[in-house]
């Protein structure tokens, strides 16, 4: 599924769907998945200065156990539009969790394998640490793959299409990447100036330059992280 209207600048729509577009069509539904990425579209917002491992922060810090997981989505708080659970796993069961409106999306390339029981102890523990030094409130953050992997079988540019369809449901206005590959991502689906709100890309280090850092260096890499304006 793909916007067409205020979110369409971040998909390059064929010449043959533009009349669709300039008659007011508000969605697409693309069965061969997002385009690929184009090097001139590879731009990344700088950043600014400024609890549990993936699997259970979402589970716990992100995210609540809901007890259905139907067409529609839990009532979440004030979403861009109704959340649709109709995705593969493991996004149907991330986004069946949610209770409330998540603010920030935490993403990464080898996430998908951190929420589908191949968790890397390391980064299990880097990211317990980094969510206890933002120490946000409940619900703030999610966890939503954004590539998929060798072992999870999708078509071609499925797991970029869910992660763009999630974030422009869920209404989230910054995507945390950690990484360059996950940041080249979010940047060709949401570049600068593009949509309403905006959605900023925060680019962050990749977690294997962060595994191993003392608590101070940890900080101080985070501190773009840390200054985000929560509502």
């Amino acid at each position: 599924m793909a916007r067409v209207g205020s979110f369409a600048a971040p998909v390059d729509l064929p010449d043959h769907l533009r009349p669709w577009s300039a008659a007011g069509l508000d969605c697409l539904f693309l069965p061969e998945g997002l385009p690929d990425i184009p090097p001139a579209a590879q731009r990344i917002s700088p950043a600014r200065p400024g609890q549990s491992a993936p699997e259970s922060s979402v589970r716990d810090h992100a995210a609540t156990a809901h007890p259905t997981a139907g067409a529609v989505g839990p009532d979440i708080a004030n979403p861009t539009h109704t959340i649709d659970l109709d995705w593969p796993e493991p996004w149907r069961a991330l986004a069946a969790r949610l209770r409330t409106r998540p603010q920030i999306i935490i993403t990464y390339a080898s996430l998908m394998a951190d929420v589908t029981g191949k968790a890397d102890p390391a980064r299990r523990t880097l990211f317990q640490s980094i969510l206890g030094y933002m120490a946000w409130p409940q619900g703030t953050s999610l966890f939503w793959p954004c590539k998929d992997a060798p072992d999870v079988p999708l078509s071609p540019g499925q797991a970029r299409n869910v992660f763009l369809n999630g974030v422009l449901s869920f209404g989230v206005t910054v995507v945390a990447c950690f990484g360059p590959e996950a940041a080249q991502i979010a940047a060709a689906l949401f570049p600068p100036g593009a949509g309403e709100p905006e959605v900023r890309v925060l680019a962050l280090p990749a977690p294997e330059e962060l595994v191993g850092l003392l608590p101070h260096e940890l900080h101080r890499a985070m501190s773009a992280l840390k200054a985000l304006p929560l509502a």
